[in-house]
């Protein structure tokens, strides 16, 4: 019998990259062509350099746009690789759509919750958010 294994989709905003499941993603395309009220263009995985992709997720009454700088791909890992927080980074970090850790080549790498992440989004004129690269180690 084989480990349970999960699908997650890697993902760059800014400098840091990222991990959520597959399953929270309902397809990824461009975003010259999506209304800007249904663009995330920044949230509390920081600031995209280029605004030209984005991930597709279903939000609160429809479809919202997490607009990011590359897709990494995909990858599958064991389940076991999959962490919570450690209790210090988790009251550390003002977002809840930080569900947790994924370890990738010993490296642990922030995994986000999508469609908390696009309910959360920044409001129009609040402060920059902090990048999460205090989780890198």
């Amino acid at each position: 019998m084989s480990d349970p294994v999960a699908e997650i989709l890697m993902f760059q905003v800014g400098p840091s990259v990222f991990a959520a499941a597959v399953r929270d993603a309902l397809r990824i395309g461009a975003v010259r062509d999506v209304p800007a009220s249904e663009l995330v263009l920044e949230s509390a995985l920081g600031r995209p350099y280029a605004y030209e992709r984005g991930i597709v997720v279903a939000g609160d009454g429809g479809e919202r746009t997490l607009v990011v700088d590359q897709i990494l791909g995909v990858r599958t890992v064991l389940q076991a690789d999959l962490q919570p927080l450690p209790a210090f980074a988790a009251a550390c970090i003002t977002s809840s759509a930080v569900s947790g850790l994924v370890v990738l080549d010993d490296a642990p790498t922030p995994l986000v919750d999508l469609p908390t992440l696009v309910r959360e989004r920044a409001p129009s004129g609040a402060p920059e958010p902090k990048p999460l690269d205090s989780l890198r180690t």
